[in-house]
């Protein structure tokens, strides 16, 4: 019901995303006060909001983002809105030249915010893309009349920029993509406005340290890099020597998600990595003391720090258990008072939510795995089973609450989670040794973790489902077609069915083609595309006895839906029983409330009817 909550730098109102029957809308209230009055509202199913920026104490800008049909499949188009704290003055940020360009520069409409001006409080730094320039150029907007002004010509094919703790633009993230043999990325650097840019660093992606910068302070560079320790840990790069000087901060088992920056975004002042749960740390004593005050305070829940006020004496905080949803409460330091503000999902507070318990396994080739067992509350007897693969598989499952393990365990099903190889944030040999591992390792891994189950005796293997959202529902497919006789039913919501099919999708971007050819393969190169066949479940619709499921959201951007429809139409054909459910205005992740209302009820009943 909440999200993108915020706190403005006077520490007097957080602003928040509010999601109800009307759609999405910006809402803001007092600091400490659970008053809310509604900003702006968008478009019920046609709009998403995406983040909420306060630029001052009185104005937000609001990115939002809608579908839009571009060369046979869907993209995002980005927008960005400012608005007055009392809801007046609402303000489309863009530029006016812009504004009879042809329809199909709107899928390269990305824009994003460069610096906040910390010193100028009418004026932002954003990147857009600029026709004159053919690439992303940075432009100096006025927040109240939408005014751009263009800061220089992109020479290089700059597809990111970043700018310094003053405002200035210092650094620039270059994708080439003309290279024969590995795509490279070229790091440029200035050391002020006036001054000219020089080639900085340079890396072969895939085949070299990674290099994400973060922030320039000075001559120095604040990189999330894997460099020597082979996971992802935050260092400082020495700009003029082209040297990584020191680890700020690194984590002998998880990799560094992120960085914390303060809440004029013009500084680094610390980390952010998961074990379990989110973990902050901040590199000056006193905000760990505020960190480590929040916890103390809240120490029944799993806390972060979402926001506070530049002087630090309002903190917005989150917290959450595996078995309650997540919270915000609100701190005064001023006034040593503290207090709820409002639950993500309310009506599930006080309700008795089933625990999530953390596990890990050996595979048969010797890989230590991780994942994740939810029970059902009240269980008589061993409960049926749900397999519940994350999508990805280049991301990772928690032991947070899940509105979906908790929907499932209330209907009194047991859920396995299971961080197969190839899942992110345990170093660089747990990613990468599910490189090409689609229908094979990885796809093991979760069958080796449903026999690990077996051998705890506590859910009824007889009865088991597997349910997966887009490389999950990928599983999931896979699943029914390798093991027909093993499972009871098959729920994919945006899976993927023909992995050829998306990796020619993905490949039309260039700079997705290194991340296809490195973690699916190359679907130019024949070996590779016959791989990608015999991996696709969509070519072994006939092995495939248990019920299926089908959910997509017609507005997907990331997987078409189209791989649903086709493994429909191969499945009717084949005399499957199969049920196939579209939502018009259908994302990838079916974020709206109304369609994500539906598929509940939808994978409800499915279940009942195959498990019970």
């Amino acid at each position: 019901m909440f999200q993108h909550a915020t706190v403005s730098p006077d520490g007097k109102m957080i602003a928040a995303v509010y999601n109800g029957k009307d759609g999405p809308s910006v809402v803001v209230s007092p600091f400490a006060s659970r008053k809310v009055a509604v900003v702006a509202r968008l478009s019920k199913s046609k709009d998403r909001i995406d983040g909420l920026t306060w630029v001052n104490s009185e104005r937000i800008v609001i990115s939002a983002s809608y579908p839009k049909l571009s060369y046979g499949g869907y993209t995002r188009v980005n927008r960005m809105y400012a608005v007055n704290k009392d809801g007046t003055d609402v303000v489309l940020l863009q530029d006016k030249k812009a504004k009879n360009r042809p329809d199909w520069m709107d899928v390269l409409s990305t824009t994003r915010i460069v610096s906040l001006l910390e010193k100028d409080k009418k004026h932002i730094l954003i990147q857009a893309y600029d026709e004159k320039d053919e690439g992303w150029s940075v432009f100096k907007v006025n927040v109240y009349d939408s005014d751009y002004e263009k800061l220089f010509v992109n020479k290089y094919k700059v597809s990111s920029w970043y700018a310094n703790g003053d405002g200035q633009v210092v650094l620039g993230v270059q994708y080439d993509g003309n290279n024969n043999k590995k795509d490279t990325i070229n790091i440029w650097h200035r050391t002020n406005n006036n001054d000219e840019w020089k080639l900085l660093h340079s890396r072969k992606l895939y085949d070299s340290t990674t290099f994400t910068p973060i922030k320039v302070d000075g001559n120095k560079a604040i990189v999330l890099t894997d460099h020597e320790l082979y996971r992802q840990a935050l260092w400082s790069y020495d700009i003029p020597s082209g040297k990584f000087e020191k680890v700020l901060f690194s984590h002998d088992k998880y990799d560094v998600d992120s960085a914390l920056l303060s809440p004029d975004q013009s500084k680094v002042i610390g980390a952010v990595y998961y074990d379990h749960f989110r973990r902050n740390h901040f590199f000056d004593p006193n905000e760990n003391n505020i960190h480590n005050k929040v916890a103390k305070i809240f120490s029944q829940y799993e806390t972060s720090i979402v926001d506070f006020s530049l002087d630090r004496s309002k903190v917005l905080v989150l917290a959450v258990k595996d078995n309650s949803p997540p919270k915000y409460f609100w701190l005064d330091q001023q006034a040593n008072k503290a207090g709820v503000w409002f639950s993500k999902y309310p009506h599930l507070e006080n309700k008795p939510l089933a625990n999530v318990e953390a596990f890990e396994f050996e595979t048969q080739d010797k890989m230590l795995l991780n994942g994740y067992l939810t029970m059902p509350n009240n269980s008589d007897g061993k409960p049926p089973l749900i397999v519940y693969p994350h999508g990805g598989p280049n991301a990772r499952d928690y032991q947070y609450f899940d509105p979906y393990v908790q929907y499932f365990a209330n209907k009194g099903y047991a859920v396995l989670q299971v961080n197969f190889r190839g899942s992110t944030g345990f170093g660089n040999s747990y990613e990468t040794a599910g490189y090409r591992e689609w229908g094979a390792k990885m796809q093991s891994d979760v069958y080796e973790a449903v026999d690990w189950l077996a051998t705890q005796n506590k859910v009824d293997m007889s009865k088991v489902c597997f349910v997966g959202a887009s490389y999950g529902g990928y599983v999931a497919l896979t699943a029914a077609a390798e093991k027909p006789n093993d499972y009871k039913c098959i729920v994919s919501v945006a899976g993927v069915s023909d992995v050829k099919a998306l990796a020619d999708t993905a490949y039309l971007m260039p700079t997705l083609r290194s991340f296809v050819e490195n973690t699916i393969g190359h679907p130019k190169v024949d070996d590779d595309v016959n791989n990608m066949r015999e991996i696709s479940p969509i070519n072994y619709v006939k092995n495939i006895k248990a019920p299926i499921l089908l959910i997509h959201g017609a507005k997907d951007t990331r997987v078409s839906i189209k791989q649903s429809r086709k493994f429909f139409d191969e499945a009717k054909d084949a005399d499957l029983d199969i049920q196939h459910i579209e939502y018009e205005f259908g994302t990838h992740f079916l974020d709206e409330n109304d369609n994500r209302l539906s598929a509940f009820k939808e994978i409800g009943e499915f279940l009942e009817k195959h498990l019970n």
